[in-house]
């Protein structure tokens, strides 16, 4: 009985042990950009889904901007654009999202329509 227990003990100390070191490496690839090369010449400025996996995306190329259609088979050139009519204006919600905030906010919004009905 004391065997089956101290293996139990051995199973749960070595499951936790893989789960620490798969968060770890996990945070640890994410911030090094070991999936992801950077470029200087090459950047996604904006995304836009317009059906399950299929985009439409602003790219700088260079100096240059174009205009891709993306879906899980092929990427498709749409139009060059100029900077001029491209929008560079941050949104208000660019930072990091505070959920605390937003379940007050989703809480309060709620209430109030429980209230009016």
């Amino acid at each position: 009985m004391a065997g089956n227990v101290l293996e139990l003990c051995a199973v749960l100390i070595a499951f936790v042990l893989v789960l620490a070191a798969t968060y770890y490496v996990t945070k640890w690839i994410g911030k090094s950009g070991a999936i992801q090369m950077q470029s200087q010449n090459i950047r996604v400025i904006e995304t836009f889904k317009i059906a399950p996996n299929k985009y439409i995306q602003i790219i700088q190329l260079g100096n240059q901007y174009y205009s891709i259609g993306v879906t899980k088979e092929n990427i498709t050139f749409l139009t060059s654009l100029t900077e001029e009519q491209l929008d560079f204006s941050k949104k208000e919600n660019d930072g990091p999202v505070d959920f605390k905030e937003l379940l007050t906010r989703f809480t309060k919004t709620s209430t109030n329509q429980k209230k009016e009905k």
